[in-house]
């Protein structure tokens, strides 16, 4: 009896891996049903305190709108003449992060007309739905070589890979028909270090577009001084 039920088991493993679905996010859920396309970019940094920022444009019809996404710890009131934990727990129920995504953390960005089909023709220009991304040609660049000769005379090899913990850029680009995903590591960083793929070019040519549209001089903006994450790291990735 109990090698019948290991049995039945095994045989409905395959069943359950194919009915599991990627977990839709509430953006997705959104912009799929009530626009026509729509182009979602955000971006990340490991280990990083950096605000949750999203930029997206829809379409539905003629009509292009801009939305924007942002979360910033450093941006709630600190409370300072309150005791820590209590000035957290008042932060934290008055501005959850677990609440809608179209909550107090979501902001319609004002745009005129014209210049938004300006924009949307801009993009598609650039065939966002046709760029390939990490997933197809691979992140990063070969290791770089240094070959010298010891005190002996020997020759010595030596490789590196390079700098790590860089940014990432998703964007996700939905129809009626499903949803694209696309991820690129550092791209503006590579294409210095190993050019020539041809979907990091158009990412980095997409992402300067939509922060043209949207005023920003990053993805990592900050509503306060403290400075934000630059795009461009100071070290270089040759050195």
């Amino acid at each position: 009896m109990q090698i019948l039920h290991i049995l039945i088991l095994t045989l409905s493993l395959p069943l359950t891996t194919l009915a599991t679905k990627h977990r839709v996010d509430e953006f997705e859920e959104v912009f799929t049903r009530y626009a026509d396309s729509t182009l979602i970019f955000s971006g990340s940094v490991p280990f990083s305190a950096e605000p949750k920022n999203v930029f997206i444009v829809s379409k539905k019809g003629d009509t292009v709108s801009f939305f924007t996404y942002h979360y910033d710890h450093n941006d709630l009131p600190r409370y300072e003449a309150l005791p820590d934990s209590l000035g957290d727990f008042i932060r934290e129920k008055q501005f959850p992060q677990n609440v809608s995504k179209f909550g107090p953390f979501f902001s319609v960005h004002e745009i005129p007309v014209k210049d938004g089909l300006k924009i949307w023709r801009q993009l598609m220009e650039l065939n966002p739905w046709k760029m390939a991304d990490d997933n197809s040609y691979g992140s990063g660049c070969p290791p770089i070589k240094k070959v010298t000769t010891d005190e002996k005379g020997n020759t010595v090899t030596e490789e590196r890979l390079g700098q790590h913990d860089l940014h990432t850029y998703f964007f996700d680009l939905l129809t009626k028909n499903g949803t694209k995903r696309l991820r690129y590591y550092a791209p503006e960083v590579l294409e210095k270090a190993c050019p020539g793929k041809d979907g990091r070019k158009q990412a980095i040519k997409v992402k300067e577009l939509l922060l043209k549209a949207f005023g920003k001089k990053s993805v990592f903006w900050t509503n306060t001084d403290r400075r934000s994450y630059r795009e461009y790291p100071v070290v270089d990735y040759f050195k």
